[in-house]
């Protein structure tokens, strides 16, 4: 199957090709290696640094309103609070 590369270097595996390998949605990272004139993919799996449960607890106790308080609905909303407030 030929496939052509990208001016960004990038190339996209054909689906064919992904549903061989046994390969799904889920599969997004890659360890590229080059072997003999070949260049290998190899699926990875990352493992997540911070647990759902200890993220929610973080979010719980980040998220507690005090009295003079701004109040964000979300992580994301904070995120861009503090973001714009350290440009100042």
């Amino acid at each position: 199957m030929l496939i052509k590369r990208s001016r960004k270097n990038q190339i996209a595996i054909p689906k064919a090709i992904l549903e061989r390998a046994g390969m799904g949605p889920e599969d997004l990272y890659f360890d590229v290696q080059y072997d003999k004139g070949r260049i290998v993919l190899i699926p990875m799996q990352l493992e997540e640094k911070i647990s759902p449960e200890t993220l929610k607890k973080f979010e719980a106790e980040t998220l507690k309103q005090e009295v003079g308080d701004k109040r964000y609905l979300s992580m994301q909303e904070a995120i861009k609070g503090l973001r714009r407030k350290s440009k100042r």
